[in-house]
């Protein structure tokens, strides 16, 4: 089995990027729209 700090840095980028993706797409499939002024969530989750 290989090392915790081979596999671990590469699979926090993973949930990372997918995280964000899945955020995006909810944002797309609820009609969210971010802009500058608006809150942190709905900035994430718009388009």
């Amino acid at each position: 089995m290989p090392a915790l700090f081979d596999w671990l840095p590469l699979a926090m980028a993973g949930v990372l990027f997918t995280a964000l993706g899945a955020f995006k797409l909810f944002g797309v499939a609820h009609d969210i729209r971010g802009g500058h002024s608006k809150p942190f969530t709905e900035r994430l989750c718009g388009t």
